[in-house]
């Protein structure tokens, strides 16, 4: 099947929660007005070297977004190996988490799904609400898999790839898939999913014309990699403006004994990722930041003042174990973490050790510590975000709708036509956008 049997009315399908497949920005906006985004996505375990890795390519001091705020990423999480200690510090610091199931299998069942859901939010302490996005291992979903995020309420996948011919901004599925058409899944009838987003995974063409997805990095020298990507993202951004990928699997720019040194990959890669940060209206963020966007189009100019785009510590004057630095120490969670050890399986958490290792079937084991006993960690409520959440305390440190935070942003001197927005160095009230 092919692009041809898609159909889309866009006079029927509208936004915010209805949206056809389209090379041309929403809203009929010209690509002079419109944000080109960049989307930075990372897959598999986290691990305290890959999360270096990770780290690296995000530092605060190379990357800054026009209104001040670092560019953040997207880490698509499988289970095995992970540190769910590191996955709370991924997203307190503003980043996103998403599944990408509990065993890292293709074609993935229901289980597999909402297992590393449940993981996540056990150990990592993400709220529910906040796992929105899937990619499926080995990028091998199905239609059936696209079912199943519909079911269990996912807002989005992320699995399906996308060349020059069917480069499109992301849609919604409510009239089906309208790219990676070589599997079949464009047919008629063969999805309708209202709501249910695709964001697609752009291709970059090497010299042969060859689309290379995940790890381009690895399918030439830096030099090399680097023209290509250049070439790809000058299409997006002198053309529709279509949002530009990079997709990364950390364990290839993780160096390891005996092993190549991967330095001289990860060294062109953030080199690249600078040169295009450096360009008018370039924005570096997650897959939720880009579809809050979608739902909602502004205009360039005025993308830096939307609430999700800001950047803002919680003000906490004590230390408690949420993934940050509260009491600016230089330590995240100072000596408060809880050391689950299950021979294979290592984690660290600021929740309980589960009695058992967590599996497939039992993502959650019954925690080896229990309520009223020395020790115990309270898990995180449904109306506290994990950055206020103190788990130990059993206290929301957010209870009404303003909560203190201080404004991270800094200012930003480049050639952009969009405004900038300066960190004034006070703390300030901020409605607490982030519960749920």
């Amino acid at each position: 099947a092919t692009a041809a049997s898609y159909s889309c009315d866009p006079a029927t399908c509208q936004l915010p929660n209805c949206l056809c497949a389209s090379k041309t920005p929403p809203n009929g906006f010209s690509p002079a007005d419109t944000p080109q985004f960049v989307t930075l996505t990372f897959d598999d375990s986290i691990q305290t070297s890959l999360y270096q890795t990770a780290r690296k390519m995000l530092d605060i001091l190379l990357h800054r977004n026009p209104n001040g705020c670092p560019a953040l990423g997207t880490w698509f999480v499988s289970m095995q190996y992970t540190d769910f200690s590191l996955v709370q510090q991924w997203y307190s610091a503003g980043n996103e988490v998403a599944d990408h199931t509990f065993s890292h299998v293709g074609t993935p069942s229901a289980q597999e799904i909402a297992s590393c859901r449940t993981a996540l939010n056990t150990y990592g302490g993400i709220p529910n609400g906040k796992i929105q996005g899937f990619r499926a291992p080995f990028l091998n979903y199905t239609k059936d898999t696209l079912a199943e995020l519909k079911k269990q309420n996912f807002l989005y996948d992320s699995s399906a790839s996308a060349v020059s011919d069917d480069a499109y901004w992301p849609y919604t599925l409510d009239h089906g898939m309208a790219n990676d058409c070589w599997t079949g899944i464009c047919g008629a009838g063969q999805i309708q999913l209202p709501g249910l987003w695709e964001v697609p995974m752009y291709a970059v063409l090497d010299n042969g014309s060859i689309p290379q997805l995940m790890d381009v990095y690895i399918a030439g020298t830096p030099e090399d990699v680097s023209q290509w990507s250049t070439s790809s993202f000058d299409r997006h951004y002198n053309g529709g403006r279509q949002p530009f990928g990079i997709y990364v699997h950390p364990t290839h720019l993780t160096a390891y004994p005996g092993l190549p040194d991967p330095a001289p990959k990860l060294e062109g890669l953030i080199s690249f990722v600078k040169s295009i940060a450096k360009r008018p209206d370039v924005w570096i963020v997650t897959n939720q930041q880009l579809l809050q966007w979608m739902k909602n189009p502004v205009k360039a100019s005025e993308l830096g003042k939307q609430d999700y785009m800001k950047c803002q510590q919680p003000v906490i004057v004590k230390e408690i174990c949420n993934g940050l630095d509260d009491d600016n120490n230089h330590v995240i969670d100072d000596n408060l973490l809880n050391n689950c050890n299950f021979g294979t399986t290592t984690f660290k958490t600021c929740f309980n050790c589960p009695s058992t290792a967590p599996t497939l079937e039992s993502p959650a084991p019954v925690s080896s510590s229990q309520n009223g006993t020395e020790g115990f960690r309270y898990p995180l409520p449904l109306d506290c975000d994990t950055k206020w959440w103190d788990p130990i305390s059993n206290l929301c440190l957010c209870t009404s709708t303003e909560c203190q935070y201080k404004d991270t942003a800094v200012p930003v001197n480049k050639n952009t036509t969009t405004s900038s927005i300066s960190a004034n160095g006070k703390d300030q009230e901020k409605s607490d956008a982030s519960r749920s």
